[in-house]
């Protein structure tokens, strides 16, 4: 009896047992279906440690300061596992375009070999940094570098390799990302790694504000008064004075021309008019 007792406690902890281990790790569910459509975002069923894995692999690049645009291509790339098509194999191989579009974006970011030997951003101890335009000649040796398989030229983008995109027909539609988020994204971007056109819309746009503030402004004066110099004021007025000048002379003389008769020319004053005194004498 005593001997059996024993093999039923024993029997009682290992189902105790098994039952933890079966809630600790519940089985996957079935599903091909991410949870996110327009942007790679993990699946919040898979299992937690892969995504600890995966979250390592985005915040390499981060940690490493990155470029923006390589830090956003690498994540998109470590978040394929959870493409509806490329994460249940029914898509095997990454467009070439998109692994060129990847090496393009980090050819000067240094990488070091990994455990795998797979590449890896370099930070922290690392020993052996190298660019990886120096690894890697091309966009299709990089994401052969990385543990992808690359397609051919001939694929079907979306269909036959995956190219970044995720299918409108399957998954979850997220939230419409504001016109105030994507304007400041986008400058942010710019800001960081300015591009020729960025650079021309800057120049252009304060050139058009330059051309607008003088229009405005020879609108409200015509005669551009308030842009003379002092100078320029002084001989204005000097010319001003001149000809006021010149019609007071021509008043004058004219007034003189028409009223001579009827108003002598007087002697000047000291003198006496011999014409008056015999005149009044005669008159006596």
């Amino acid at each position: 009896m005593r001997v059996l007792g024993h093999v039923c406690a024993a029997l009682l902890l290992a189902a105790l047992l098994l039952a933890d281990d079966a809630r600790a790790e519940p089985k996957a569910k079935a599903s091909d279906v991410c949870r996110s459509a327009g942007a790679l975002k993990f699946d919040q069923d898979t299992h937690p440690m892969q995504r600890v894995r995966q979250h390592q692999k985005i915040r390499e690049p981060v940690v490493a300061k990155f470029g923006r645009q390589c830090q956003q291509l690498t994540e998109e790339m470590a978040c394929s596992s959870c493409h509806p098509l490329l994460g249940t194999w029914q898509i095997r191989n990454v467009c070439p375009r998109l692994c060129d579009d990847w090496y393009a974006a980090c050819k000067d970011e240094y990488y070091s070999y990994g455990g795998a030997g797979t590449l890896a951003p370099c930070y922290g101890n690392a020993l052996v940094c190298s660019p990886l335009s120096s690894i890697a000649d091309s966009g299709a040796d990089f994401c052969i570098h990385m543990g992808f398989h690359v397609g051919s030229d001939a694929d079907v983008e979306g269909t036959e390799c995956f190219d970044g995109s995720v299918p409108e027909q399957l998954g979850e539609a997220e939230p419409v990302e504001p016109w105030e988020e994507v304007l400041k994204r986008l400058f942010d971007e710019q800001v960081e790694n300015p591009s020729g056109v960025f650079i021309a819309a800057i120049f252009g746009s304060v050139a058009a504000l330059f051309m607008g503030y003088r229009f405005v402004r020879q609108l409200g004066d015509p005669f551009g008064a308030d842009q003379l110099s002092l100078e320029e004021v002084r001989r204005l007025q000097q010319q001003r004075y001149e000809r006021g000048e010149h019609v007071f002379d021509d008043e004058t003389d004219s007034s003189s021309d028409d009223g001579g008769d009827d108003f002598p020319p007087q002697p000047p004053v000291g003198e006496t008019n011999v014409d008056s005194e015999n005149s009044t004498q005669v008159a006596s």
